[in-house]
């Protein structure tokens, strides 16, 4: 049975909670990776992700434009429209933010040596994209969706080899 430990990928990149959002979001862009663990003397205290950016984008101002052919009663409908520029705005504002501010708080976190079924089970009962690993209270590695597809790849070569 494969374990943890062996598909985690490890080292793994973390930030502190001060980073700012733009700082962070260009991270994960290079790294080309949708998350990582948030840690503070050690410890994990969040997960900063694409979505918790996406979540965090507030326009202050949306556009109205006429619609045809009118749904309303009264022969004119509005809808709204948020414009390119409001969501760069909005992103330019949020960037200066502290990751602190924006990120997942209520993480969950899995010992190396749990099995790889359990990991699948918490993954999809609690919908959740990657998992850190911590040992002795200490971040060691990340369990992501792309780590248990090769460690279901794993463990079937593994059964399947000849006895």
């Amino acid at each position: 049975m494969v374990k943890v430990r062996e598909i985690m990928s490890s080292p793994v990149k973390s930030i502190p909670p001060e980073t700012l959002v733009k700082d962070a979001a260009a991270m994960l862009a290079e790294l080309n990776v949708s998350g990582v663990p948030v840690v503070e003397n050690g410890a994990v205290v969040g997960v900063f992700s694409e979505l918790d950016v996406l979540r965090s984008i507030k326009t202050t101002k949306n556009d109205m434009r006429l619609v045809f052919p009118s749904i309303s009663s009264l022969g004119i409908a509005f809808q709204e429209e948020v414009t390119q520029r409001e969501i760069i705005e909005a992103y330019e504002e949020i960037g200066n933010t502290p990751v602190k501010e924006v990120m997942s708080k209520d993480v969950v976190t899995i010992p190396p040596d749990i099995t790889l079924n359990e990991a699948i089970v918490l993954m999809v009962d609690r919908k959740i994209q990657r998992l850190p690993v911590v040992e002795s209270k200490r971040l060691v590695g990340i369990v992501t969706r792309g780590d248990i597809i090769r460690g279901l790849a794993k463990e079937r070569a593994a059964n399947n080899k000849p006895r």
